[in-house]
């Protein structure tokens, strides 16, 4: 009985295989790159108007962090308001969060903790304009009197409306270079405008990204 003996026998061009096919891998690599380096940034500017400044580019030092906590917490305070008149009689004006309930929830920037003291120690104060028993209108928590050099003051306007059975809470965060400023008498944005506030318009992502690890 004879022995069988087996040959393999290589595809037709098989040498040239590996080379094309890393050839084809860098030629594609190549294109994408070309794509994202001329598609894939833009330069797009933020726009910003003679009335408003940037979280990002005009803020800085305890006056951002001052910014990055009223900008986290402000749409927690509406929760707040629910807590507290959960319970109200019908005889109970309703009212929104003071400077003590801030105390108790330990909400920054209010919270008088070691980062409080850091930041210039603002003198927080909150004013209601609204008739007995009016639901509508804006309240504001003004923070001035900063203890830091250049430190300027805050308005956290909360504009509630009420419509039917429904409810709409527009809260806008407002900046003054000022250290000491009073009260405005109403939380309008002309009159804001008026009377130096600005409109704080927060970071874009792309902002962000670029604010912490460079462009």
């Amino acid at each position: 009985m004879s022995a069988t003996t087996s040959y393999q026998v290589p595809p037709a061009g098989s040498r040239y295989e590996g080379v094309w096919i890393i050839a084809v891998t860098l030629l594609v690599a190549g294109v994408l790159a070309l794509y994202v380096s001329q598609r894939g940034q833009t330069d797009a500017v933020e726009e910003i108007f003679d009335w408003q400044v940037s979280a990002f580019a005009t803020l800085t030092g305890a006056d951002q962090a001052i910014y990055n906590s009223l900008y986290t917490v402000k749409d927690e305070i509406p929760y707040i308001y629910d807590d507290i008149n959960a319970y109200n009689g019908p005889d109970e004006k309703f009212r929104w969060p003071s400077l003590e309930d801030f105390q108790d929830f330990l909400l920054p920037p209010f919270f008088k903790d070691t980062s409080w003291e850091q930041n210039g120690s603002l003198q927080w104060t909150l004013y209601e304009p609204l008739p007995e028993g009016e639901m509508q209108g804006s309240t504001m928590y003004l923070g001035t009197d900063g203890q830091l050099s250049g430190q300027g003051s805050f308005l956290l306007v909360i504009g509630h409306v009420h419509a039917g059975f429904t409810n709409t809470n527009a809260i806008v965060i407002w900046w003054n270079e000022e250290k000491h400023v009073e009260m405005p008498e109403s939380g309008f944005r002309d009159g804001l405008i008026l009377r130096g506030w600005r409109e704080v318009v927060p970071y874009s992502g792309e902002q962000e990204v670029n604010r912490i690890f460079g462009e």
